[in-house]
């Protein structure tokens, strides 16, 4: 239905199928116009310029295509203009990223700078001395030629005698099954040069030690960085702590300076083995300072819950030792629980302004890295809003490709429709259309002929509409939340700075 002509050989019943057919379908189309001539003829861009004029099935079946092609292009345009909102929203905060990291620099906080440790030497002299007549040395390591009972065993002389008493009044085996903290030191190879805490003193279960935790139970599978700060402590000599083990195993005072010794090799399991003995033996004023060593080995193994226990346990029996404090205040820190965190660092203040600027340090940070990872995660939850607005983009496209290709390939090229030379313009049209051009040799004259491929008013539209574009801008997105989360967060990755 191309021309006149071609509506004049058809026969009448199919001529007038289509014409009524153009009347009830097309619904005020403007692919036909009338031209000067009085004729009807089609656009160019119409999608009813069709290879086969004649085939009325395909002529209906254009219209269908169309009308389907036309709500995909309404729905699309629907989703662009949702998602060109959104992306300029997320552009927004993405530009706002540049005022929000010029405070990183003078207050990052990375994992390691909260986590407990023991910086204050007088702390640590309340370990004081390892017997009771002489300072830390070796001299109190070396056993006496005939050493009394208490030193060796460090059990009181009727707690010994009465155990003989009784060790003489039953078999060897049941006497075995009623030892239960204390027994007798077991003899080290040769060349055992660590002190390993459960080779001197087995300790199976203890309630003192907190067993019932977690993370106690599974110590050998506990894992933690070395607490290299610690190297400076004179006490840290592997011969002289085995020793000190060797002699005396039941010293709360050796276990807790052999469990400091594996927590500068990052040996979590080992300490463990040693804190537990400490808590165990340690007498009540000194308990603390077992306890908080036991603590700093399951905060820095990230249990932090089981930390908080032992902690708050360290608190409760010296409340006044401003390492107690802060270390419990740390672990509410990485716990996200500012409120108690906060009361926690007061407190350490008030008992000692060593930490201020420690505690002044931490808090500043946290107000500059607040807004920072707000900023990331509203812009996180942005890029997530887009994207299912974008993998319906996608499936809209691919269903508009394969109603397209139905669409042309019933379609005339648009380079043949040219069909009134007296008009200037529709040539003109082409030209603007014109996408890839190739030249080729003329049988007859040898001359080159320019052949043109050219688009059409829906193959121009789509153009805007490149799932491509749209899917790299999302990954672009993607990976700057991403760098900025892993090299700009520190330890705030993982506190939950943004409810505060």
């Amino acid at each position: 239905m191309h021309s006149p002509i071609m509506l004049r050989k058809m026969p009448l019943l199919p001529a007038l199928v289509l014409a009524v057919s153009v009347i009830s379908i097309a619904e005020g189309s403007t692919h036909w116009l009338l031209n000067t001539n009085g004729l009807i003829i089609p656009q160019l861009t119409s999608p009813f310029y069709l290879r086969r004029s004649y085939d009325l099935i395909a002529f209906l079946n254009q219209n269908v295509y169309k009308q389907k092609i036309d709500l995909i292009i309404g729905e699309l345009l629907t989703i662009k203009a949702n998602l060109t909102q959104k992306m300029n929203n997320l552009d927004r905060y993405t530009s706002e990223l540049t005022g929000k990291i010029g405070c990183i620099p003078d207050y990052y906080l990375d994992e390691s700078d909260i986590l407990s440790t023991i910086v204050n030497p007088s702390y640590v002299a309340r370990i004081g001395k390892l017997t009771e007549k002489a300072p830390v040395g070796l001299e109190d390591l070396i056993p006496p030629t005939a050493p009394t009972p208490d030193k060796q065993t460090g059990v009181s002389t009727k707690q010994r005698i009465s155990a003989q008493q009784q060790s003489q009044s039953q078999p060897q085996q049941q006497q075995q099954q009623q030892q239960h903290l204390v027994s007798s030191p077991k003899a080290p190879p040769a060349s055992l040069h660590l002190p390993k805490c459960a080779e001197f003193l087995p300790l199976d279960v203890s309630v003192a030690a907190f067993d019932h935790l977690e993370g106690v139970q599974n110590r050998s599978r506990l894992q933690m960085a070395p607490e290299e700060v610690l190297m400076g402590l004179e006490y840290n000599i592997p011969q002289l702590l085995t020793d000190g083990l060797r002699w005396n195993p039941t010293s709360w005072k050796m276990h807790t300076i052999a469990s400091y010794y594996w927590r500068l090799k990052g040996n979590a399991p080992e300490a463990m083995e040693c804190a537990r003995r400490a808590v165990t033996f340690a007498p009540r004023a000194s308990k603390d300072i077992a306890l908080l060593s036991l603590g700093t080995v399951l905060q820095r193994s990230q249990q932090l819950n089981d930390s908080l226990v032992v902690l708050r346990a360290a608190v409760d029996h010296e409340a006044t030792e401003p390492e107690n404090q802060l270390a419990l205040g740390n672990t509410y820190m990485l716990l996200s629980d500012f409120n108690r965190s906060f009361e926690a660092y007061r407190v350490t203040e008030n008992l000692s302004r060593l930490y201020s600027k420690q505690i002044d340090y931490i808090k500043k940070s946290i107000n500059c890295f607040k807004d920072l990872k707000i900023n990331l995660l509203t812009m996180e939850r942005l890029l997530q809003d887009i994207i299912p607005g974008l993998e319906r983009y996608g499936t809209l496209q691919k269903e508009f490709d394969e109603y397209h290709e139905k669409l042309d390939r019933e379609q005339a090229p648009l380079k043949t429709r040219v069909f009134d030379e007296s008009y200037s313009n529709q040539v003109d049209f082409l030209i603007q259309r014109s996408q890839i051009c190739t030249t080729r040799l003329a049988r007859d004259k040898g001359e080159p002929i320019l052949s043109c491929d050219f688009i059409s008013d829906v193959q121009m539209l789509m153009e805007d509409f490149a799932v491509e574009i749209l899917n790299n801008y999302v990954d672009l997105k993607r990976e700057l939340i991403n760098t900025y989360k892993i090299n700009s967060l520190g330890i705030y990755k993982k506190i939950f700075v943004e409810h505060f």
